[in-house]
């Protein structure tokens, strides 16, 4: 008399948390049910401490990005720039919009000239408005809290898939693991309790 390898349905959180902690008495149930009740009521915790920690990181992150912005923005100073020529594009292929034009400004040390970033289509005469840093150089200004949190949201979103993509693997290759070393065991387990189960001598 042989048995069925895989049963019809799967046992439900009760049964799973029986047979992980061993109490579980029933005479069938073998090792490897157990150690994979115990991979199957693993995964759920193993994953929300991946998303705790992952936002733990964009939190981090964005504290840090934060204060950093704070820092760069005591040294940008805003002021309004006139482009004296017109906007060149910075890339060959048209539609992009991004440019570059001369233009001079007004800096509490005095006038200053350079290249600024423009819109493409920006005509020679166009006022500008652009961040100096503390040497009178155009710079790029601090970015607002949406932008950091932006960044620090993605960031721990990316974290999370990759470590979820990690775990979900693992577990995958783990069960599939224990399902091939419950098919080989199945036979011998049976041969051993197949008497005790029919009562036969």
């Amino acid at each position: 008399m042989t048995a069925q390898q895989h049963p019809a349905v799967h046992p439900p959180l009760r049964t799973r948390l029986r047979r992980a902690s061993g109490r579980d008495h029933n005479p069938l149930r073998r090792p490897v049910d157990r150690a994979r009740s115990r991979l199957v009521l693993a995964l759920p915790p193993v994953l929300a401490v991946l998303l705790v920690l992952s936002a733990a990181l964009s939190a981090l992150v964005y504290r840090v990005e934060a204060r950093a912005e704070r820092e760069t923005a005591r040294h940008r100073h805003a002021v309004v720039a006139t482009t004296t020529g017109p906007a060149v594009s910075d890339y060959l292929w048209s539609g992009n919009a991004r440019a570059h034009a001369l233009a001079r400004w007004s800096h509490p040390d005095g006038p200053g000239e350079g290249t600024i970033q423009v819109t493409v289509g920006t005509a020679a005469g166009t006022a500008v408005p652009i961040y100096l840093d503390d040497a009178g150089v155009p710079a790029a200004g601090a970015r607002d809290t949406t932008a950091i949190a932006t960044e620090a949201g993605l960031l721990g979103l990316g974290a999370a898939l990759a470590l979820g993509s990690f775990v979900l693997i693992g577990y995958t290759v783990c069960h599939r693991a224990l399902d091939r070393r419950a098919e080989r065991s199945w036979e011998p387990a049976w041969e051993r309790v197949e008497p005790l189960w029919t009562q036969r001598r």
